[in-house]
């Protein structure tokens, strides 16, 4: 397996941040999430320069912790982020996600994957503390005062819950990042504390009532939310409340997403997963069953036999969502929407959307603008 791949799969499994490079220190790619900081620029020349075979790991009060080690001809950098970007675009503080003993594990798997070997790690250290502060002009949250509520604001909201409806990780934190930018927050309370906690809790209630869209049983669905309201509540501090609430979501979009597993067959499980992944580049009802590995009339009645809606309606019914939040979020044309979504014209876009909306795209943009 390349390690381009390997290293794909261990994010998306960790969510940890995993910088790649080669042996003259030149970067091949990066994986992380949306909201996780770039390496600070020293400190990324500082840890290449001591990258061996053996795993090192260091620990920082701000940066969270971070593991280096070589394979073959790559050097990698893992991150465990304490910080992330907020809806402002700054840096701030969240709590740590995963425990020491945790990242240590993850590091030996990923490194067996990789070397087919177990890891050596070193005791060495590093005299890193003009690294221990990131670039930022304030630890603490902007007031909440800037964010109002918008419509926008509003549809971006709806947007991130399909995400959690759909149990698709990818669609959530895409759409969770349009959520922050919009900025439907508001202050909750006094208290910049308690604000934050009101926060957590409204957007916690609306990650469980998409959970149940979705499929998960609603009594599973309120016993995670009545942990993680219970757990926010005993929080003496929540840094940064857009990165806090975001694992929250995936906790729950995670469960929808073993709830689809295990009640639909794996074949329509996967097609709509594919389809929530390749949207804007779908071609065919052949080319999702290609995918999935069985003939395309086999899948057509297992997905119609299955859901009660054909694998057509599906797709359009999720081009035309797509459609919408590009209508809304973006300043592009008619045109450049429609190939966007793989549309052969920007008529077909129009028929398609007003056959499902009862308007034309431009109508739809300049309702929600009024």
């Amino acid at each position: 397996m390349k390690i381009t791949t390997t290293s794909k799969s261990f994010f998306e499994a960790t969510n940890l941040s995993i910088f790649l490079f080669n042996l003259q220190n030149n970067p091949i790619t990066t994986f992380k999430m949306t909201v996780a900081p770039q390496l600070p620029a020293k400190l990324k020349d500082k840890l290449l320069t001591n990258t061996n075979q053996k795993i090192s790991i260091y620990m920082f009060l701000r940066l969270g912790t971070i593991a280096t080690f070589q394979v073959a001809n790559y050097k990698l950098i893992i991150w465990a982020t304490s910080s992330a970007i907020n809806g402002n675009g700054q840096y701030a503080d969240k709590v740590p996600l995963i425990d020491f003993n945790t990242f240590e594990a993850q590091l030996t798997l990923f490194y067996l994957a990789l070397a087919q070997k177990n890891p050596e790690f070193t005791k060495s250290q590093l005299t890193l503390s003009d690294f221990d502060i990131i670039d930022r002009p304030n630890q603490e949250l902007e007031s909440f005062n800037s964010h109002r509520p918008s419509h926008n604001g509003y549809l971006a909201e709806q947007q991130m819950l399909l995400g959690v409806e759909h149990g698709n990780l990818k669609e959530f934190n895409d759409n969770y990042v349009k959520f922050m930018d919009e900025g439907n927050f508001g202050v909750l309370a006094t208290s910049d504390l308690r604000s934050k906690k009101n926060i957590t809790v409204a957007a916690t209630t609306l990650f469980t009532r998409a959970a149940i869209r979705g499929g998960m049983y609603a009594e599973n669905a309120y016993d995670l939310s009545d942990e993680c309201i219970k757990k926010t509540e005993l929080k003496q501090n929540i840094t940064n409340v857009y990165e806090y609430t975001r694992t929250i979501g995936e906790r729950f979009v995670k469960n929808v997403a073993q709830v689809k597993r295990n009640n639909i067959p794996s074949l329509v499980y996967r097609a709509q997963e594919y389809i929530y992944d390749h949207l804007t580049t779908v071609k065919n009802i052949g080319e999702i069953a290609q995918s999935v590995g069985c003939s395309k009339s086999y899948l057509m009645h297992l997905f119609k036999q299955t859901t009660g809606i054909s694998i057509i309606g599906f797709l359009t019914s999720q081009k035309i969502l797509s459609a919408k939040q590009l209508l809304l979020f973006t300043q592009l044309s008619i045109h450049d929407i429609a190939n966007t979504l793989g549309y052969e014209s920007t008529s077909q876009l129009s028929r398609i959307f007003k056959n499902n909306t009862g308007i034309s795209p431009l109508q739809f943009r300049k309702n929600q603008n009024l």
